[in-house]
């Protein structure tokens, strides 16, 4: 098979995987965000307090830079178009995924110019970095997002703390997800040994 085909079948799973993921996560997000916001924040105007998205995204522009917003762009076309639909998802999240999939990329390339180590072609690369590029790309979003419609500081600060937690929820379950994969196989695979006398 040659190369160029190679590549963009390896592209379009990982374009499908990462879509399914990001669908996953809006969806629970759509979930949870009425629950959250209605019992610990009734008649204030908030957004999502938890915005897992955010985290992928994070993870993504890390991954692949640039290429991230090809990989991205089909889900957050359709997260935009959902914001408007009878379900009221914009109500609720409030989060704007096509300013997102531009803002983040940028503000990780203005990072690495600073010298932050926040590639992952770049060997040693630093996780604070990584981390810090992320929230400083949700509070970026929010700004903007806020500045576009015209919404109260209190709508900007829910909505980049909404970002901030949910990158954190999400890298912290990552982490614990590859923590259990590296501990299964040795408890799937390695039998106590018995004597056969």
């Amino acid at each position: 098979m040659c190369t160029s085909n190679v590549l963009r079948i390896t592209f379009l799973i990982e374009s499908l995987i990462f879509s399914t993921v990001y669908f996953t996560l809006h969806a629970l997000d759509l979930s949870i965000t009425p629950v959250l916001v209605g019992e610990l924040l009734p008649n204030t105007d908030v957004a999502s307090p938890i915005f897992l998205p955010h985290g992928l995204s994070v993870l993504v522009v890390w991954l692949y830079g640039l290429k991230s917003i090809p990989l991205l762009l089909l889900p957050a076309i359709w997260m935009q178009s959902w914001l408007s639909d009878s379900i009221g998802f914009g109500s609720i999240s409030a989060h704007n995924p096509l300013l997102s999939l531009v803002a983040l990329p940028l503000v990780f390339i203005a990072a690495r110019k600073l010298g932050l180590r926040v590639s992952s072609a770049v060997s040693g690369f630093n996780w604070r970095h990584i981390m810090i590029s992320g929230f400083v790309a949700g509070a970026f979003c929010a700004s903007i997002s806020s500045l576009m419609n015209g919404n109260s500081l209190e709508h900007f600060a829910s909505l980049a703390l909404g970002a901030i937690v949910g990158q954190i929820v999400f890298f912290a379950l990552l982490l614990l997800g590859y923590r259990l994969l590296r501990l299964s196989p040795r408890l799937i695979f390695t039998s106590t040994k018995t004597d056969p006398a």
